[in-house]
């Protein structure tokens, strides 16, 4: 059986749905908000703890909700929870934009962290995985370079609306965005999967051969029959825990150092404008490593391929603690932005190769709430103690720590295989 290849596979219109409202998520990324730290600390002489315990509630809320998106992705596809999401964020960040007191600052925060892990990334790996198997690799780094252009974009934007008027003012900018690039692209686009339109995997319609395995010139090892993993076998291998473990202690290095840089950097001796530069120059470069990752997965085998990104990331982290000029700055923003992209892009790719599509959602909601409980341990841990010893560097130098076993556990992942 063979493919004959459409002149416009339909997935492409959901890839771009899905890359946009993925761009305009960048507004409740954790790089995003760090941009506010300091307005926020002039305006209300909030803490670095208080700050960054809003993004912790948000994680732990977008940790549980992130299993049910999963599963709900599975069973009736991601246009749902994705315009949920959407909505949600926009409701929060015209909040954020209201907000007179902490509380008030917690419950919108929490609510954009919520929708941005739980219903706008959860489910957008899946629905890409659903669309997309010989171009997957590729399709997914359009994606996450989506999401990487929205914060080289957004960050500086931001930082000219709270220099020209006030942070208030961004936050609603961050609100429009959100419903011309996210919600409405995601409700006339976005579709289940393939086969519910009458359309194969990857486009074209099924002929007729001897030969039901003969492929495409030039086809990649993604070619192959996947494995068909449930949900409760992948539970019962000890790859998905070692490779959930890595994702749970890179998680907790990239959010902590993520929510604090700016403020670091700043402490380092560096302006505000080249500190948040530097936010942008990470998702520049995150933008880039998706796409270039994703281009060497269709080429190479994925595992390598990732823990090399983890050993960029760890110079990238020995970089960081001896910050001392624009250059050094600049030049983690570059490594650690490269290898971020490197890291969504392979770990996606690394458990749809072992475990495949058809239960991927409730794969990769567990591997988003897991990640998402990381995301909220690494904030508080800066920012506890930055408060405890007025200084980021042994939280910083845990965090390399971290990133050091997350290398080590990938290294040990191989590809599970089934009892007998």
């Amino acid at each position: 059986m063979q493919l004959r290849p459409q002149k416009t596979y339909y997935g492409w219109y959901v890839l771009g749905a899905v890359s946009s409202i993925n761009f305009a998520n960048a507004a409740t990324a954790i790089g995003m908000l760090t941009v506010f730290i300091l307005p926020f600390t002039d305006e209300f002489g909030w803490t670095r703890t208080e700050i960054s315990a809003a993004t912790s509630i948000g994680a732990v809320l977008g940790a549980s909700a992130s299993l049910l998106t999963g599963r709900l992705t599975d069973r009736y596809g991601a246009r749902l929870p994705l315009a949920v999401g959407a909505v949600l964020i926009i409701v929060a960040t015209l909040n954020l934009a209201a907000m007179q007191s902490l509380l008030w600052f917690y419950i919108a925060f929490s609510v954009a962290r919520l929708a941005d892990q739980a219903f706008v990334q959860t489910p957008s790996s899946p629905v890409v995985v659903r669309w997309f198997l010989r171009y997957r690799g590729r399709a997914l780094a359009i994606l996450l370079l989506s999401a990487s252009a929205g914060g080289v974009i957004l960050p500086p934007l931001v930082q000219e609306i709270i220099d020209a008027w006030n942070w208030r003012l961004a936050w609603v900018m961050l609100a429009c965005v959100m419903f011309l690039a996210g919600l409405l692209p995601t409700v006339l686009l976005v579709r289940r999967q393939p086969e519910d339109m009458g359309l194969e995997l990857d486009g074209g319609r099924r002929i007729d051969s001897e030969d039901d395995d003969t492929r495409a010139p030039g086809a990649s090892l993604h070619d192959a029959p996947e494995a068909l993993w449930s949900f409760s076998e992948a539970l019962s291998t000890p790859t998905l825990w070692i490779l959930l473990a890595s994702t749970v202690a890179a998680g907790v290095a990239g959010a902590g150092v993520a929510l604090h840089l700016v403020p670091y950097l700043v402490e380092e001796g560096l302006q505000v404008r080249v500190a948040v530069g530097a936010v942008s120059v990470g998702f520049f470069a995150s933008a880039v490593g998706n796409f270039v990752w994703g281009l060497l997965a269709d080429r190479m085998p994925t595992r390598p391929l990732l823990v090399l990104a983890l050993l960029l990331r760890l110079a990238g982290m020995g970089v960081l603690l001896i910050v001392s000029d624009v250059k050094t700055a600049y030049l983690f923003a570059a490594i650690n932005g490269f290898t971020e992209g490197g890291l969504r892009t392979l770990t996606t790719l690394l458990m749809s190769e072992y475990y495949g599509r058809q239960n991927f959602g409730s794969i990769f909601g567990l591997t988003r709430a897991l990640q998402v409980a990381g995301f909220a341990a690494g904030p508080l841990i800066a920012g506890a103690a930055y408060d405890a010893t007025a200084s980021y560097g042994t939280a910083f130098l845990a965090f390399l720590a971290l990133v050091a076993l997350a290398c080590a556990l990938v290294a040990m992942a191989r590809r599970p295989v089934r009892a007998g």
